[in-house]
C-alpha cells in the first residue's frame, strides 16, 4: 500500500475516532480587533512566509499583515464607498489578490495589492455586481463569486475578467434580508474543480473545471440547515471542506461525499466566523485561520487559529 493511501487512512481514522471531529483543542485569539473602532475582520489568507492577511471592511478599509511573531502593520488603505475589502487570496509568489465590494462599478472589483501599499485594480472586474470570495488555480488565473449576481467570475494570468458561469445553484434568495440577494460567497479550487458556498442557499457547490478552461455542470455537494448562512470556505489535502457558518458562528467541515461534521460554534469564541485560511508556511500547515466578523454581534471581531489535525492544501 502507498505512502499516501497509509496517511489517507489513518486520517479517516482519526476523524471517526473524534480527533479533529470533536474540535477538543482550544481556539486561540491571533489578534483581538476593536469593534469601537470599526475594527471588523472579514477577509483572511495566508503565505508560505507565514504571515497572515486581514481585511477590515468599511469604514476602516484596511488590509493588514500579521507576521509569525504576532505584530501587525497595515498592507494597504482602500478608501472606497460601500463594504470594502472582502475576500483575499496569495499565491505561492506572494502576490496578494483583494475583492473589493462598493456598489459602484468606478471602484468595486478585484485589486492587486503590492508590498508599498498600492492596489491596483484588474482589468474587468468593475463588472462584477459584488466581488466576494476570491481563489487561485495553479496557472494563475483568479476566480471569483460574485454574491448578487449569482455566478462565479474568471480572471486569466494577466488578461481581462469575463463571466465564467451563472447558474440557479449560485443564485441568492434575498432571505437574509440586505435587500438584495447573497448567493456564491466563498470559493476554492480543487484539481479540476471549483467549490462555492451559497449563503442564502446553505449549500456548497462543486463546478468542474473542464480541460478547455470551462465550467462543467454544477451540483450540490452539501445543503441542508447546518450551512445555513455557509461564508468562506477552505480545503485540506483529502478535499475536505472547512466552512465558515457566518450567520450561525460555526465551523462546519464537509467531506468529498457531503457527509458534514460541526467542529466548533460559538460556545468555543467563534462570532460570526466570514473567512478561513490554512496555514501554508514550515509547521503551520495544520493550523486553521479564521475571521470573526462579528458584525452583528459587535462582541469579538478577532483573528483566531485552531489546529484541525491535517494539513491544508498547499498554494498554487
Amino acid at each position: 500500500m502507498r505512502a499516501r493511501a497509509i496517511l489517507a487512512l489513518l486520517t479517516a481514522a482519526a476523524l471517526m475516532a473524534g480527533g479533529v471531529a470533536r474540535a477538543s483543542l482550544p481556539i486561540q485569539t491571533v489578534v483581538a480587533f476593536d469593534p469601537v473602532a470599526g475594527q471588523f475582520p472579514e477577509g483572511v489568507a495566508a503565505d508560505i512566509r507565514g504571515n497572515v492577511y486581514v481585511s477590515l471592511v468599511a469604514p476602516v478599509d484596511d488590509i493588514l499583515r500579521v507576521g509569525p511573531d504576532g505584530s501587525t502593520s497595515t498592507v494597504a488603505h482602500l478608501s472606497v464607498p460601500g463594504f470594502g475589502p472582502l475576500g483575499l487570496a496569495v499565491a505561492g509568489s506572494g502576490a496578494l489578490y483583494a475583492a473589493v465590494s462598493t456598489f459602484d462599478a468606478g471602484t468595486r472589483g478585484v485589486y492587486r495589492v503590492r508590498s508599498d501599499g498600492t492596489a491596483t485594480r484588474l482589468s474587468g472586474t468593475g463588472g462584477i455586481l459584488f466581488p466576494n470570495g476570491v481563489a487561485l488555480d495553479p496557472q494563475g488565473a483568479l476566480y471569483v463569486t460574485d454574491s448578487i449576481g449569482g455566478s462565479v467570475w474568471r480572471i486569466p494570468r494577466g488578461g481581462s475578467a469575463q463571466l465564467w458561469i451563472p447558474h440557479p445553484l449560485l443564485q441568492g434568495t434575498g432571505d437574509v434580508g440586505l435587500g438584495f440577494p447573497l448567493g456564491a460567497n466563498g470559493i476554492a479550487v480543487r484539481h479540476h474543480a471549483i467549490l462555492v458556498t451559497n449563503t442564502e442557499a446553505g449549500s456548497v457547490v462543486r463546478i468542474p473545471l473542464l480541460s478547455d478552461g470551462s465550467a462543467g455542470t454544477p451540483s450540490v455537494v452539501a445543503s441542508g440547515s447546518t450551512l445555513s448562512g455557509a461564508d468562506g470556505l477552505t480545503l485540506d489535502v483529502f478535499g475536505n471542506a472547512y466552512v465558515a457558518v457566518n450567520s450561525q458562528s460555526t465551523l462546519v467541515r464537509v467531506g468529498p461525499d457531503g457527509s458534514m461534521t460541526t467542529l466548533a460554534t460559538g460556545a468555543d469564541g467563534l462570532d460570526n466566523p466570514a473567512s478561513l485560511s490554512f496555514g501554508t508556511s514550515l509547521g503551520d500547515r495544520k493550523s486553521l485561520y479564521l475571521t470573526n466578523f462579528a458584525f452583528f454581534s459587535r462582541a469579538n471581531p478577532a483573528l483566531l487559529k485552531v489546529q484541525v489535525g491535517v494539513p491544508g492544501q498547499p498554494l498554487p
